[in-house]
């Protein structure tokens, strides 16, 4: 296979089947970790997550996922499961920034039960840019995104993470989560208009833009071997006035609570 079929196809299974809700900013992947890989380095393996149905939900559910990442040079170039597809144009004394897309799968009206006459919000990619900035042992990162197609909402996303290494072989991160967006954004996710008001029983509501969520995150890196490696993530994010007002989070089915982890082990081809 050409590198340029290999790009390709990196580029539709991520995005068609790679992740729950979103691929959420973190701090995982262009870490110095590890001997240096060659310019090309490309991830493969079996995952597992635990999340919400839906954003919003009280009840979960375990989804198998792919564990793909395709970089050049660490992060210059990067087709990722849990990354995005990305690039680096700026690398100056620590501060990283270039374009990012990132992926937001469909809520359908039959997810988790309770949402039916609410109708469906379409697959979304998510367009926009990332500023990074690291240090030894901390990590900032801001993203920008906006909705083509699905919500078309405008969405904020910052994390700050401590970093450390506890053996050659073993890295973690883990940091507070704050995420803002729009009301076109939190139309789409947590509003209800009058038609599906009559539909599904739920009461009117048409949020504003603010503060979505509130967290933390956390993640270890475990490299088994110089191919072989082990990650583990969990996520907890806090739903705040803006969508955790809506009648879909405050209903029977949801919750403003909202756990995410999961686990991936990969086996690393370079080239």
């Amino acid at each position: 296979m050409s590198l340029r079929s290999q790009i390709a196809f990196c580029l539709a299974i991520v995005t068609a089947s790679a992740g729950t809700a979103t691929a959420q900013p973190t701090t995982i992947g262009s870490e110095r970790f590890g001997p240096p890989p060659k310019d090309w380095t490309f991830d493969i393996g079996p995952g597992v997550v635990v999340a919400p149905w839906f954003e919003g939900s009280a009840n979960y559910r375990v989804l198998p996922i792919p564990n793909l990442d395709l970089r050049y040079q660490r992060d210059k170039v990067f087709v990722s499961a849990r990354d995005g597809v990305g690039a680096t144009l700026l690398d100056l004394d620590g501060f990283k920034a270039g374009p990012i897309l990132r992926y937001r799968f469909p809520r359908n009206a039959g997810d988790g039960g309770y949402l039916f006459g609410m109708g469906n919000v379409p697959f979304t990619v998510e367009g926009g840019g990332f500023l990074r900035y690291d240090m030894p042992y901390l990590t900032a990162k801001v993203e920008l995104r906006r909705g083509l197609g699905g919500s078309n909402g405008l969405i904020f996303d910052a994390l700050v993470d401590g970093k450390v290494r506890l053996s050659p072989t073993v890295f973690l991160s883990a940091g507070p989560r704050l995420s803002v967006t729009d009301g076109t954004y939190n139309q789409a996710y947590f509003g209800v208009n009058a038609t599906q008001s009559i539909n599904s029983g739920y009461t009117q509501y048409y949020p504003g833009a603010g503060l979505r969520s509130v967290g933390a995150g956390a993640s270890g890196v475990w490299r088994v071997s110089n191919n072989l490696t082990f990650v583990a993530f969990g996520s907890y994010n806090y739903l705040a006035d803006i969508a955790g007002n809506s009648p879909i989070v405050t209903g029977p089915g949801g919750s403003r609570n909202q756990f995410i982890v999961g686990s991936a082990l990969s086996w690393r081809f370079e080239f």
